[in-house]
């Protein structure tokens, strides 16, 4: 199972008390919006926490690799608490690639596509069979 399918399937786990309650089919997809925009507010969060910052290329990664678990999640209603450990999950992703980012003089951290492997093995321990689903 891949990263991506585990921060999916973190998410996707229905309960009984969920918070993402699409109403209606055509509700599903400005849920999922608000939900990638809630992923990526975690992602840049755990960036600034670290003093860090990532290259167009890696926030464009970043953004594709949250944006198919979202539409799932609304329709299964995740609850809080799945929704939570998804965060957590996106947490440990960022800061894996920050500290295989390059910093710099100053302190800060730049993150560029290179940082992006070594953090999928730093949270994924039987790397590369994280990526067969």
């Amino acid at each position: 199972m891949n990263l991506r399918a585990l921060i999916v399937a973190a998410a996707v786990v229905s309960s009984a008390g969920s918070v993402l309650v699409a109403q209606a089919p055509n509700e599903v997809p400005y849920e999922a919006t608000r939900l990638i925009g809630r992923w990526r507010t975690v992602m840049n969060r755990a960036l600034e926490d670290a003093r860090a910052s990532a290259t167009e290329s890696v926030t464009d990664r970043m953004e594709e690799f949250v944006s198919p678990g979202a539409v799932p999640a609304v329709q299964d209603k995740a609850s809080e608490e799945r929704l939570k450990r998804a965060d957590d999950a996106l947490e440990r992703l960022v800061y894996a690639m920050v500290k295989a980012g390059t910093r710099r003089p100053d302190g800060s951290v730049i993150v560029e596509e290179a940082a992006l492997d070594p953090a999928r093995r730093a949270i994924c321990p039987v790397y590369p069979f994280c990526d067969r689903q």
